[in-house]
């Protein structure tokens, strides 16, 4: 069934002074009929007819019918149904094949479009035929912007330009349903956006090439509709191209840990036996490309190319980025931020860390951490860590939900280990380092000792947990802090 509304937007194109008078736009209505007189009924149809012939209907019980009258009718007529007025030169003969045409074109279109998606065609082959039909380019883009799938030909710039006016739009239906971008009347685009897992997408065709017309809208709708079924069947090839696949196993597993806040026993397990053991330390990363292009081949690209840098390392796409997951040890960080530099400029990627700590643990959380540090890094070179704006979620507030695992430094937390390990106490010195100013002599005084034993820990607490407090470009407000959640948890 057909809309009224999309009725009118054809004749409209046809007859740009198109006279009409239609109270129900939205009501829908079936394939179109010759006027038969007498006192028919109807219903919910489009009937041809010319002036003579609707004058002399009743107007009693006749709301659903869309009448395309050939000629001026009686004013009367104007209020009692929904119509439009076309030309008296029309021919009715005529009239009929173009709305007819109008609804096979349609039943031809959606039923393309179906057979594309039950016989398990590729997500960028339905969008071009797609984009064949509506003759504009048309891009699925997930929750950041990234284009993750779409038809021939499609301005990348164009694209990111209107998905940063539809990001800002108040309105999040999820519901799939066409929306219009710019002016109702010759919008500048449809979309529409839809969730799926963890996941949001929006399905997005620029009127590029030519004007957007009432029957793009139901070809969009039924392109939505099958788009979303491929994406909740995962259908978008991911991985599909590595060239590394050995691992395929890891991956399953890592994105297990992400659908949950703490790794099942059965899972770490699983992990340790394909090598990567909970006892180990792992960065988390977040990867997006510069110029948004997070299609399946680009994608598996990046992921190869991230594992044959990173030794110790796995990559593979979720929650809208590109995750690496690295084995690192403490002293070995500086190293690690240096290739991931490298991969940064010659891969053109702008990369979120969060720094390592033991294990699995917080794994989602951890993620959500690399993808703020990602949201830094265009104005950072690239590259940047969580902890590169610590004092301002500090300051703002933010950090509320945040394990305090994950905010206190990672050598801060390596060091209150070893005290409780061995009996040591280098974070009480740190602690009063700290409180007295970095003043050497105060603080050897406050702890008790000759300032050359405090110098010795000073330089312990450099070399073997690679902790200068001596930085000047370190957060003291950071370090405070790290000191203070590193004794409450008892670290």
């Amino acid at each position: 069934m057909i809309q009224k509304e999309f009725i009118r937007s054809e004749l409209r194109y046809r007859y740009p002074n198109l006279e009409e008078h239609i109270s129900a736009p939205q009501q829908t209505v079936g394939r179109p009929l010759l006027f038969e007189r007498g006192e028919r009924k109807f219903g919910a149809r489009i009937i041809v007819c010319d002036a003579a012939e609707l004058n002399q209907l009743k107007s009693a019980a006749q709301l659903e019918p869309l009448f395309l009258c050939i000629g001026q009718p009686d004013a009367r007529v104007l209020d009692a149904f929904d119509l439009c007025v076309l030309p008296e030169y029309e021919q009715k003969s005529a009239i009929l094949n173009f709305v007819q045409r109008l609804f096979d074109r349609l039943d031809d279109w959606t039923q393309s479009l179906r057979q594309a998606a039950e016989t398990g065609v590729e997500m960028e082959e339905l969008l071009t035929r797609a984009s064949d039909m509506l003759q504009n380019p048309i891009a699925l883009l997930d929750e950041r912007g990234h284009v993750v799938a779409q038809s021939e030909r499609v301005d990348m710039d164009l694209i990111t330009s209107l998905s940063g006016k539809i990001a800002k739009k108040d309105d999040r239906i999820d519901s799939g349903s066409a929306q219009k971008l710019g002016d109702t009347s010759a919008p500048s685009a449809l979309f529409a956006r839809y969730s799926t897992g963890e996941t949001r997408y929006t399905l997005l065709c620029a009127a590029a090439d030519r004007p957007l017309y009432a029957s793009d809208e139901i070809v969009f709708e039924s392109l939505s509709g099958y788009l979303k079924l491929m994406l909740s069947q995962r259908n978008i090839r991911l991985g599909a191209d590595r060239a590394h696949r050995e691992n395929e196993a890891v991956v399953h597993l890592l994105r297990e840990l992400l659908l949950q806040d703490q790794p099942e026993q059965a899972t770490l397990e699983q992990l340790l036996q394909l090598g990567w053991s909970d006892a180990d330390e792992y960065a988390v990363l977040a990867m997006e490309p510069e110029d948004g292009d997070l299609r399946a081949a680009r994608a598996d690209a990046i992921c190869d190319e991230v594992e044959r840098a990173l030794e110790g390392s796995c990559a593979f796409t979720a929650s809208s980025v590109i995750v690496a997951v690295v084995r690192t040890s403490l002293l070995n960080e500086e190293a690690l931020l240096e290739q991931l530099r490298g991969i940064a400029k010659t891969q053109k990627l702008k990369i979120g860390i969060c720094e390592a700590l033991d294990g699995f643990s917080m794994f989602p959380q951890r993620l959500s951490l690399a993808k703020r540090a990602l949201n830094l890094a265009a104005s950072s070179g690239g590259i940047s860590a969580f902890f590169d704006g610590i004092e301002e979620e500090i300051v703002s507030g933010s950090l509320a939900e945040v394990p305090k695992e994950l905010i206190c430094l990672r050598s801060v937390r390596a060091i209150a280990r070893f005290d409780l390990q061995h009996k040591t106490c280098y974070l009480e010195t740190m602690e009063q380092y700290v409180k007295h100013h970095f003043n050497a002599v105060k603080t050897a005084g406050a702890l008790f000792i000759h300032r050359s034993t405090f110098l010795y820990r000073l330089e312990r607490i450099k070399t073997q947990f690679g902790l200068d407090l001596d930085d000047e470009n370190r957060s003291i407000l950071h370090l405070i802090m790290s000191i203070r959640i590193a004794k409450q948890l008892r670290l």
